[in-house]
């Protein structure tokens, strides 16, 4: 071999050697990323039902992530113990985020994967003399303090010409709801639909009575984590994104399936779940209107002294688009 020719096998030997490391870097860097559990704080709420799908079909294990899902009573609660180092992601409201936005900046919205325009419901007992929207003045009504469904009852009462001041407002655990009502300690309550209208028939049988404003509030359920999570974890963030696309596309596909899935997970009937379905908008996405309603609901915070702050958060600095534009860009509709 000609001295010329030894030297360019040598410098293409090196190339390739350099190119190798690279590769075998990078692909030990991605391993890192996602190695260990990852601990997730889900609602048993039918609008997570793609988390439930997910864990259920072993979407996230495929992505190669080890996932471990934490339930909790609401979103909230869930969003508190990711604050509290209990879990790496919760699945909360719009309602807490916009709530904790005012206390600190340290964590991001990565998509929303549930939403619906007809979750929120007030169930109020009929021997207390209720059975039209303006009955409820005066009346005692329990809710889950700065959460979705208190929101949602500050909003049905002005649109039914009331408003707190003229009910007797308290605020309770959720899991405590349905059993004041049934006591007769409360004349009503306002939560999530289900499990709570179910649990609510079963104790009280024909002696309810449910107003809902289907289209009046948009609920929403987000995906949201610590910004050092993603800068540290952005390929776990990316297969968590991937394997809710596809359950998202399991629930579109499979709908009798899911349905039991969900049922199973959120404990409650297949039946009350059936009549849910086209209520539930299962969607991995990041669109305008939920910058909307997280300024809408900090503007109600604020209205209502319910924070001490007196400005709305620019929420464009809560929301992560990167890894869901990668993965689903159709799914992202905020105008940055």
């Amino acid at each position: 071999m000609k001295k010329g020719q030894r030297k360019i096998t040598i410098l293409l030997f090196g190339i390739m050697v350099g190119i190798i490391s690279v590769i075998l870097i990078t692909t030990t860097k991605g391993f890192a990323d996602i190695r260990g559990p990852v601990a997730i704080g889900v609602e048993r709420s039918p609008l997570l039902g793609i988390m439930m799908i997910a864990e259920d079909q072993g979407f996230f294990s495929k992505q190669g992530v080890d996932v471990r899902v934490k339930y909790y009573t609401t979103g909230k609660l869930a969003l508190n113990g990711m604050f509290a180092g209990e879990v790496d992601l919760a699945t909360p409201a719009e309602t807490p985020i916009a709530f904790s936005s005012f206390e600190r900046g340290d964590f991001s919205i990565v998509a929303t994967i549930g939403s619906s325009d007809n979750d929120m419901a007030i169930v109020a007992r009929k021997d207390r003399g209720i059975k039209k929207a303006g009955d409820l003045k005066g009346k005692h009504i329990t809710t889950h303090k700065a959460s979705a469904a208190h929101f949602f009852l500050h909003s049905f009462l002005i649109k039914n010409g009331l408003s707190e001041t003229d009910i007797k407002l308290s605020f309770r655990h959720a899991d405590e709801f349905v059993p004041a009502l049934a006591k007769g300690e409360v004349d009503a309550i306002c939560s999530v639909k289900e499990p709570r209208v179910s649990k609510a028939k079963t104790l009280l049988g024909d002696n309810i009575v449910i107003f809902q404003e289907p289209g009046f509030y948009l609920k929403t359920y987000n995906l949201v984590t610590f910004n050092s999570f993603i800068k540290d974890k952005p390929q776990t963030v990316k297969r968590l994104l991937q394997a809710l696309i596809r359950a998202e596309e399991f629930a579109k596909k499979y709908p009798e399936h899911a349905q039991r899935i969900v049922s199973n997970k959120a404990g409650v009937k297949e039946s009350e779940i059936a009549g849910l379905w086209p209520d539930l908008r299962f969607e991995v996405s990041l669109e305008q209107s939920l910058l909307a309603s997280l300024e809408n609901e900090a503007r109600w915070a604020i209205r209502n002294k319910l924070t001490d702050r007196k400005k709305v958060p620019n929420y464009l600095n809560f929301i992560y688009i990167n890894t869901l534009e990668a993965v689903k860009p159709r799914g992202v509709t905020i105008i940055r």
